[in-house]
């Protein structure tokens, strides 16, 4: 995956709100990756389901050692 192409998809959903939406309303894991990875390869941007996962992951054990 290039990083490059999740955070030029990471930052169009930030700036479209109907993709925030989009990607709100999915509330499981697998449901919510592959939204996101089809909704990310519509708009250029490739990625599969188990980076963005890894990228999650990491996300969150990140967040955790800033609070733990």
């Amino acid at each position: 995956m290039s990083l490059e192409d999740f955070e030029r998809f990471r930052q169009r959903v930030l700036e479209d709100v109907s993709l925030q939406e989009a990607l709100r309303a999915r509330m499981d894991v697998p449901a919510f990756l592959a939204l996101a990875t089809r909704l990310g390869a519509e708009h250029g941007c490739h990625f599969t389901a188990e980076e963005l996962r890894d990228l999650m992951r990491d996300a969150r054990r990140s967040w955790l050692g800033d609070w733990v």
